[in-house]
């Protein structure tokens, strides 16, 4: 015969295990995992720089030089986008401008031509 526990009576509940608050459970942090992470982070990083430069095809004075040749390059083709937004939000705005003249203007023209034909046909009666 084997053992199988203690004997609950029919209907009780089993307990139920004591749960941590959540700001206990954030509490504790394993600070010892975190600063073995940050340790491989910077000897990564550390690594990866040293391989770069080991590695790098020009000396450190070209490096720089084509650094800011590409940054002028680029500044300049900024430059001329922002002017080419520029005159094409000018464009449109001009586009707006004329478009909405217009409508104002075949508006008065059917209100005038409204007033006209009322004027015309005098009162309508039935």
């Amino acid at each position: 015969m084997s053992y199988a526990g203690p004997v609950r009576p029919r209907g009780a509940s089993r307990p139920k295990p004591a749960r941590k608050s959540t700001a206990e459970s954030v509490r504790e942090t394993d600070w010892q995992q975190v600063a073995v992470f940050g340790a491989g982070l910077a000897l990564g990083i550390a690594l990866g720089a040293g391989v770069a430069i080991l590695t790098a095809p020009q000396t450190g004075a070209e490096t720089r030089d084509d650094l800011r040749r590409s940054a002028a390059r680029s500044s300049r083709a900024f430059g001329r986008r922002s002017r080419n937004a520029w005159a094409d939000v000018r464009a449109e705005l001009g586009a707006m401008t004329t478009a909405i003249s217009r409508r104002k203007a075949r508006r008065a023209a059917a209100r005038e031509l409204e007033t006209e034909s009322a004027a015309d046909h005098g009162p309508v009666s039935s």
